[in-house]
């Protein structure tokens, strides 16, 4: 009785979220101290003061805190802006290098450390070049998007971050991977919608853009990031304190104001990941996971189990998020569920999981979606991307889970 309630206790914390457009975090702290108040007085061993101690995610926490600090900053200060202004310079005025230009561009700034988030400041500029050259917002939107959720699956990015913490906590250290996987999937799919939107039917700029020179502020604020990436890389350096340090540095050198820094922090994001990962605790303890992997066990084979996981973590993750909601939620019931079947690895359904929850997030009902339509510039009618960035993201879940039965992710295991 009390596992199948902790899991309503889950399905209804992310639709009340969805309903009322309310922090899912706040929420799930709010529902993890009810709850558990509720299963301790039922027999269920847990100790309701301890639920924010034992389940709040220090690690990802801090990590998470200190990169979008770093790059609050970058964004204060217009590096990132004029990073993706001097990128569409590149193309020479051919316009149909524009599209690729800015999924590169994505994918790098985006793994670098922004994360998915990044499409706030790289997205404008994009959509503003296909609005001025004649290029379909759709497509311009789902390749500048397919770049940056690339990139945001990279070890230093707040998705993979995540990812691979959560994996590693499952004993799945390779999670490079499971990053390539997803990134393969997400590459084609993009060059897809380049090729059939038609991107190679471009013609030349009608108006080149104009290089942007760095000044003082945005080249030690590059020189700083640069520096992260190198310690992390090739040093194997803490890349939140890493971050930290940069960060701190580029403040003393006077490179933002510290309290619009400070501001620019996704804090509504931190609490999301932070409150989940408490409510994901307390249906953990109340036995929530192993009745879910009981269950699915039950109907799932080797050849349905990664299929069902492309297609779970994209349904989850088009209405929910999936750093904070899904990812959490599947991947340790993907560990548990392989340990069950015994004829498929966690691997692979952890693989499921993230191709279905992370490229999802083309959908307009998730953040990342959300902000490309937000973004659009006046000539692009935004009902009509809307409708355009759903439809691809049912697309992109149809075609992955028909791959995953077809074991075309198999050689990433």
């Amino acid at each position: 009785m009390i596992p199948v309630l902790s899991l309503i206790v889950l399905v209804a914390v992310i639709a009340l979220s969805v309903i009322t457009k309310k922090n899912a975090g706040i929420l799930a702290i709010m529902a993890a101290f009810l709850f558990s108040s509720f299963a301790a007085a039922n027999g269920v061993e847990i100790t309701v003061s301890k639920i924010v101690s034992s389940g709040w995610p220090m690690s990802v926490f801090f990590i998470v805190l200190a990169t979008t600090f770093l790059f609050g900053i970058a964004n204060l200060n217009g590096t990132t802006e004029a990073l993706s202004q001097n990128i569409a310079c590149l193309a020479r005025g051919n316009a149909k290098l524009l599209p690729l230009l800015f999924f590169v561009l994505g994918a790098v700034v985006s793994g670098a450390g922004a994360g998915g988030l990044i499409v706030a400041v790289i997205m404008p500029i994009a959509l503003y070049v296909a609005v001025e050259n004649g290029i379909s917002a759709i497509m311009m939107s789902l390749v500048t998007m397919g770049g940056i959720m690339v990139g945001g699956l990279s070890p230093l990015a707040i998705n993979g971050i995540v990812a691979s913490q959560l994996a590693a906590e499952q004993g799945l250290t390779d999670y490079n991977s499971m990053w390539l996987a997803y990134a393969v999937s997400m590459t084609i799919f993009s060059l897809g919608a380049y090729l059939l939107l038609g991107g190679l039917k471009l013609k030349k700029m009608t108006q080149k853009p104009t290089f942007v020179r760095f000044d003082r502020k945005q080249v030690i604020t590059l020189v700083a990031i640069a520096a992260v990436l190198v310690g992390v890389i090739f040093f194997g350096l803490d890349i939140g304190l890493m971050c930290f340090t940069c960060a701190g540095i580029l403040l003393l050198l006077g490179a933002a104001d510290q309290k619009k820094a400070i501001a620019s922090i996704p804090w509504a994001t931190i609490l999301l990941i932070g409150g989940m990962a408490v409510l994901i605790n307390v249906i953990n303890t109340c036995g929530g996971i192993d009745f879910l992997s009981d269950k699915l066990s039950a109907v799932m084979g080797p050849t349905s189990a990664q299929p069902i996981f492309v297609i779970l973590g994209g349904l989850m993750g088009a209405v929910s998020s999936g750093t904070g909601v899904v990812m959490p939620t599947l991947i340790p019931l993907a560990s548990q569920l392989a340990a069950e079947l015994g004829n498929v690895s966690a691997m692979r359904l952890v693989i499921g999981v993230i191709v279905g929850t992370n490229g999802v997030v083309i959908s307009p009902l998730s953040t990342v979606g959300g902000i490309a339509v937000g973004s659009a510039p006046d000539g692009v009618n935004r009902d009509k991307l809307y409708n355009q960035l759903l439809l691809a993201a049912v697309i992109f879940i149809l075609l992955n889970a028909a791959a995953a039965a077809l074991g075309l992710f198999h050689i990433f295991e």
